[in-house]
Formats: C-alpha cells, structure tokens, sequence
C-alpha cells in the first residue's frame, strides 16, 4: 500500500474531500479499502449551473449516462430515444446521468450524504414523475436501487407545470458505492445535481 493523491486514481472527482496526500489507496484502487472520514462539508457538483441554459449540457461538463445503464435502462422497457442528459427541455423523456463522485473514502458513521438537484416541471403531466437512484461499483455493473421517491409527496406538495425547485433527498451511505446512476422521469429537466457529504 502507498499514498497517492485521490485525483490520481478519481481523475472525475470535481471535488475531494480531505487532504488528498494523506489518503491512503491500493495501487488499482476500486475505492474499497479503509476508509477515512473527511471534516467539514464536501459537495461534488454535476453538470453546469446555468439555469437550464444552452440547452443540454455539452460534453466533457455532462456527467452523460453509462453505456451500461443505458444497457439496463433499455432491457427495462426504456429505448435509447426517450432519455435525455442535463438542460435537456424535452418532455417525456428521462433525465439519466451518471455521478462518478469520488467520496467513497470520505464516509463514515458521523457523516451524512444528500443528493439534490435543480429540476424544472414541464408541460404534460409531471406530477407522476419520479426520481429513481441506482448504485455501480467500479467493474460491477448490476444496478442495485438506492432510493426511489415521486416527486409528489416525497420532494415536494407540489409540481405543475412551469414550477422550478431544488429537490433534496437523504441517501444511506451503506447503499452508495464509487457511482451513482440518476434517473427522472420523464416530464421534468434538470439543471444540475449535486451530492453533498457533511462529517
């Protein structure tokens, strides 16, 4: 075992946690080995903050979708036509991204971990809509639910067309492996989505 610099071995991570010199990784790490909790309050944000600006968001800024889970999403009845990634305005079509977040060795029992987004409700029926968060290992890609919430009542009293919110749910940090997969369906955009950790 040597020490090695989190972005070294988590080149996505947008934002780590701790002192990145003192962490301590196997060689191939898969974010599996002793974990260190990280003080404070770290949040990665996906995709650019831009009031659903520019339309969708372009590439390398999209945290765009697994080819696996697409793989996943399609063997659930879900083709490839009907998802969208960030600032996508289209309606019936599922918002899917992937959050390869780098916290993994920053949990701990003290800490907590939230993900929220920016969503916009579009015209057709986005009260139905819903908000479905899958877990993926590095080189293990089964898609295990993390959580699974409406949009009403769960995240919100309300959602109409036109309505605009940061949604915040609580996620249990013994479900969250090295990604996350994010799905909404299929009547609202997002803006961006940002996972927050509080040690």
């Amino acid at each position: 075992m040597f020490r090695r610099s989190l972005f070294a071995v988590l080149p996505f991570a947008l934002i780590a946690c701790g002192p990145v010199d003192e962490m301590e990784t196997v060689d191939e790490s898969t974010g599996t080995q002793a974990q260190a909790v990280c003080p404070g309050v770290t949040t990665v944000t996906f995709g650019t903050i831009d009031n659903f600006g520019g339309g969708p968001d372009p590439l390398p800024y999209a945290p765009t979708a697994l080819p696996e889970f697409v793989s996943y999403l399609n063997a659930q009845g879900i083709p490839t036509g009907q998802l969208k990634t960030l600032d996508d305005g289209t309606s019936n079509k599922h918002t899917v991204a992937t959050l390869r977040h780098g916290l993994r060795s920053c949990f701990g029992s003290t800490c907590t971990l939230k993900l929220c987004f920016r969503a916009r409700a579009h015209a057709d029926v986005p009260q139905d809509d819903r908000v479905t968060i899958y877990n993926t290992d590095f080189g293990v890609y089964s898609f295990p639910q993390v959580t699974s919430q409406p949009v009403v009542p769960n995240l919100r009293a309300t959602w109409n067309p036109g309505e605009v919110a940061t949604l915040c749910m609580p996620l249990n940090m013994a479900l969250v492996g090295d990604m996350l997969q994010f799905q909404m369906q299929d009547d609202s955009s997002v803006d961006y989505i940002q996972m927050i950790l509080s040690c």
